[in-house]
């Protein structure tokens, strides 16, 4: 058996999000797979990930935005982890 070397526990949501370049009109949808207080992983479309910018904004509902910084990429996956940015 496995034993999770996570620092944080994940929480599992399975929920639609949109990433937002900011200071441009790019826009991909996505896939967020689970969520830390520090960050999450958002799966998206294999052939975009390319595309994926290192720094986005990330929304559920186009009211709330979250600033991202991508930490690791799984390009075969599609997905992307991200931390939240603290910084302006």
């Amino acid at each position: 058996m496995l034993a999770e070397r996570r620092k944080m526990t994940r929480t599992r949501v399975v929920q639609p999000a949109k990433l937002i370049v900011p200071n441009s009109n790019t826009t991909r949808r996505g896939i967020v797979d689970n969520l830390t207080s520090n960050g999450a992983c958002v799966t998206f479309d294999v052939t975009a990930i390319a595309n994926v910018p290192d720094k986005f904004d990330l929304t559920f509902d186009c009211q709330t935005f979250w600033s991202c910084r991508v930490i690791w990429r799984k390009r075969k996956r599609g997905s992307v982890g991200v931390v939240w940015k603290s910084e302006p």
